[in-house]
């Protein structure tokens, strides 16, 4: 049957789009994206994170893009609502911004997570390091969740994450003794004041060696006999890879292969795989090294679509919980460009999306319902000539996605094939039984 996915009624603002035909959805699927068998992943809206650009702009109409991309989650960093930007003087909170911020995600039912870090000057003359005395930060983070565990008579703020990237000086320049400390933190005031929150580790950048063996070193630490991944609820990584290896660029499998590093790791030091898995910052093509901070080289909108779909099929499959994309939508770059390849909003506008962004939605659609994988193995799997099949079964029927990064191959269509889709909105029939070449764009083929 044509693809055609349920309307959900539990949104009380619909969000519709064009994918190939008028597709609806709206509203929250599962509270989580989990498997319920090695070869089961019930796929929850929530897996569709962001980072808002468009939150920047102030005024509440024209500031948030949930009505053109329909992000069911969203995770508050870089937009004006770290600590040092709440707390301007001792003791004293401006909530203006994170109020507007929370508000408009309660508008739209999307989940918010709070990165609680960067210290006021008048705590640490470093805003990379902890507070001299913890206890100040304890009461931040006490009267952030006091004021959001209920915010206009609603859950507010979801899930608090205790830092960002805590293995790079970028952004820590503490201990890891430090860091387990503000863990625990707010591990100890989430179970006295708002025991339905999430407690989310710092996240972790992966893709240099020394920022794995950090987080290694990190995870087989102990707090007073307590080891580390205890006070989380939930594990974060900024799985970023390399902008090229070799002559090709950073892809979505890339990414994939250093989850699995990660998780090796992790294994290995006695974390348990049942921890959940955050993926809290996702793009491509950002620079390294001596190159850090320069425009990433551009793609083609072909393969920035394929970017978007494989990244969430693929976190999903291999387990992972949330994927907030950073879109680098507010014009970092004085020189022009941008510091990732794939953009979802308009650099110039971020409540403007792009056709990269439409794709965005267009993934949410293919996605909704359950990835089934062969019996005992996970979703997604890959070929001997490296083709990947993910297939989705929703009430509407059954969908296969299929792909191949690195070259062009040709799959067999179910006999009940009807329809192939394109992530940038091409539809054409197709005969039930017939073969069909694929590459590195994903297509949906619908029965």
């Amino acid at each position: 049957m044509p693809f055609h996915p349920p309307t959900r009624s539990t949104l009380r603002a619909a969000a519709t789009w064009l994918v190939s035909a008028t597709v609806a959805i709206t509203g929250a699927l599962a509270v989580t994206t989990s498997a319920a068998t090695a070869d089961q992943v019930h796929v929850s809206h929530r897996l569709f994170g962001m980072h808002d650009g468009s939150s920047l702009k102030t005024v509440p109409a024209d500031s948030s893009s949930f009505a053109h991309l329909h992000e069911g989650s969203v995770r508050l960093w870089d937009v004006g609502v770290q600590w040092r930007e709440i707390e301007l003087t001792r003791h004293h909170y401006t909530w203006t911004n994170l109020d507007r911020l929370v508000s408009q995600a309660q508008a739209a039912h999307a989940e918010v997570t709070m990165v609680v870090a960067m210290t006021p000057s008048f705590y640490s003359k470093d805003p990379l390091a902890p507070p001299r005395n913890l206890a100040r930060y304890r009461e931040f983070v006490s009267a952030l969740m006091h004021r959001y565990k209920v915010f206009h008579g609603a859950r507010g703020i979801a899930n608090y994450q205790v830092w960002n990237e805590a293995n790079i000086a970028t952004f820590w320049t503490g201990s890891m003794a430090k860091m387990a400390r503000l863990s625990k933190i707010v591990h100890d005031v989430r179970n006295r004041v708002d025991r339905r929150a999430r407690v989310i580790a710092p996240s972790m950048v992966t893709r240099l060696p020394y920022q794995q063996d950090w987080l290694q070193k990190y995870y087989r630490m102990r707090l007073n006999g307590t080891r580390v991944w205890r006070f989380y609820d939930a594990l974060a990584f900024s799985l970023y890879p390399l902008a090229t290896y070799g002559r090709r660029t950073g892809v979505p499998e890339d990414s994939i292969a250093l989850l699995h590093e990660v998780k090796g790791k992790l294994h290995r030091d006695g974390v348990p795989g049942s921890v959940p898995i955050w993926n809290t910052e996702i793009n491509y093509g950002l620079q390294a090294g001596a190159q850090g901070g320069t425009a990433a080289a551009r793609i083609s909108e072909a393969r920035q679509a394929a970017n978007v779909g494989r990244t969430y099929l693929l976190n999903a499959a291999n387990g992972v919980r949330r994927v907030f994309w950073y879109r680098y939508d507010v014009g970092r770059m004085p020189t022009g460009g941008s510091l990732a390849n794939t953009l979802l909003s308009v650099p110039t506008d971020p409540t403007k999306a792009t056709a990269v962004g439409k794709s965005y939605l267009r993934t949410q659609a293919w996605m909704h319902g359950t990835l089934v994988g062969p019996a005992g193995k996970r979703p997604c799997q890959r070929d001997v000539k490296g083709t990947y099949t993910c297939v989705v079964k929703d009430a509407s029927g059954t969908r296969r996605v299929y792909w191949n990064p690195f070259r062009r191959a040709t799959v067999k269509l179910a006999a009940g094939a009807r329809q192939v889709h394109g992530l940038l909105g091409s539809t054409r029939n197709v005969a039930g039984g017939s073969r069909l070449a694929v590459d590195y764009r994903p297509v949906m083929v619908d029965h």
